[in-house]
């Protein structure tokens, strides 16, 4: 099977078209079904902004570089497809075991093609391809067509994520819909067949999920948690505990602020001792949590940057934090440079290609808009319900956990654009909803919920 993509085929046209038209007939039915709501305004262009810069994306790629990792996600499902029209119980097989890192089994073939091994011996990647292979019994070998379909999915989930946060938050709706909707770098690099794009729309799901759970516990949530949180954990565990760990520590402080001084102060001790309970189990028994392990996180940090530091197979401009040995100490002292870079770099000046160029500008217009929070004569938050302060203080540390992670790991700008796409429009909701008037209404939450 060959790994390279020169042009787009006959299928990819003719299967792609039938798709959108399936899309667009769908897009048109969600927004006639709503069309009273004033939000939906924002739906079609959405959708259209999505789809445009999904089929945007897979036409850089293809036409740009032949190959990379978006087909090597779509060779790898076309041969899990293949699998399963010779022989299901092996289909089946490799849906639920670990891929080898040793050897590749003997059930491919000529039949079912060779999938990619760089890509088939990475669990996170090849977890991608599991994931493709169930849409790709419906595209009919086409990867602008599965592209498609991604795009589209993630187009859904993006907007029930923007109708969940303006059912509660007290933000204009047009800095929401800046934030989630139509950041460029996030419709880009979060839209096509890529790990960027499951990886981000997991996390929309967790995060949506986790905070209906301030509402009242039901199975319907807990499900929907489990299977986000897995997907993460399969590709990239990191942003599982920048989610995870702020909500729970924020639920748990923000629960205890009306009780009485006695209960909230004893409340808070205990908060900090399990903390530090927790902390010291996670270090004392690391080697149990297996790839979360401290020691796995240090050496993959380390292996990762490494790699993009010296592989001269990856093009592009890099980045140095300083770091010549990767220990916890030195991660620590440069965890503010590393936040800082993935949230405000590439600089223009740093830029070496016109879409790097477009990538500073995006982030000049991020540096903005954070000067004038700091900027901000009235430095109280503004009114909000409890849900809301949760969900912005969640957001907060959320970024500055993934920043740390993104900007100490990546070591190419090309990469980190890609990485700290799905912090994005956290940090930006929660810059503008403290440099913007709050007053404005909101959606009811169980129209936003439907």
């Amino acid at each position: 099977m060959n790994y390279k993509y020169f042009s787009f085929t006959f299928s990819d046209y003719v299967f792609t078209a039938a798709w959108l038209i399936v899309c667009i007939i769908i897009a048109l039915a969600i927004y006639l079904r709503n069309a009273k709501n004033p939000d939906y305004r924002y739906f079609i262009p959405h959708f259209c902004w999505k789809i445009f810069l999904g089929i945007a994306f897979a036409t850089f790629y293809v036409y740009t570089y032949g190959s990379g990792d978006t087909t090597a996600y779509y060779q790898g499902a076309e041969c899990l497809k293949n699998l399963a029209y010779e022989d299901f119980g092996d289909y089946l097989h490799e849906l639920i075991s670990g891929p080898s890192r040793d050897y590749l089994p003997s059930y491919y073939n000529s039949h079912t093609g060779i999938p990619p091994i760089w890509v088939y011996k990475e669990p996170n990647s090849w977890f991608i391809c599991k994931l493709a292979s169930f849409f790709s019994f419906f595209t009919f070998n086409s990867y602008l067509a599965l592209n498609l379909i991604f795009s589209f999915i993630s187009t859904l989930i993006t907007w029930r994520f923007f109708l969940f946060a303006r059912s509660f938050l007290q933000v204009k709706v047009r800095y929401v819909a800046i934030s989630i909707l139509f950041i460029p770098t996030v419709g880009f690099w979060c839209t096509g067949l890529l790990k960027d794009t499951v990886v981000y729309c997991a996390s929309l799901v967790l995060f949506m999920n986790l905070i209906k759970l301030l509402n009242g516990i039901s199975l319907k949530n807990i499900l929907f948690i489990l299977l986000a949180s897995y997907i993460i954990g399969s590709t990239r565990s990191f942003v599982l505990i920048s989610i995870l760990i702020p909500f729970f520590i924020t639920v748990f402080f923000q629960y205890s602020r009306r009780a009485p001084f006695t209960i909230r102060l004893a409340t808070r001790m205990i908060g900090i001792g399990m903390s530090v309970l927790l902390v010291f189990v996670y270090f004392r028994f690391s080697s149990s949590f297996e790839e979360l392990s401290s020691q796995n996180l240090i050496s993959t940090a380390e292996t990762i940057y490494n790699d993009f530091q010296q592989n001269q197979g990856y093009t592009g401009k890099r980045y140095d934090l300083g770091i010549t040995e990767f220990t916890a100490v030195n991660m620590l002292r440069a965890t503010p440079t590393a936040i800082f870079t993935a949230i405000y770099r590439p600089f223009i000046w740093e830029s070496n290609s016109f879409f790097m160029l477009l990538n500073g500008l995006e982030s000049l217009v991020l540096l903005y808009f954070t000067l004038k929070l700091f900027r901000k004569r009235d430095k109280t938050l503004p009114p909000m319900s409890e849900k809301a302060r949760i969900f912005f203080t969640i957001c907060l540390f959320s970024c500055l956990i993934m920043a740390f992670f993104v900007g100490l790991t990546s070591g190419l700008f090309g990469v980190l654009v890609r990485l700290k796409a799905p912090l994005l429009p956290f940090f930006l909701l929660f810059v503008f909803h403290r440099i913007t008037d709050s007053n404005t209404p909101v959606t009811n939450e169980k129209n936003a919920l439907h």
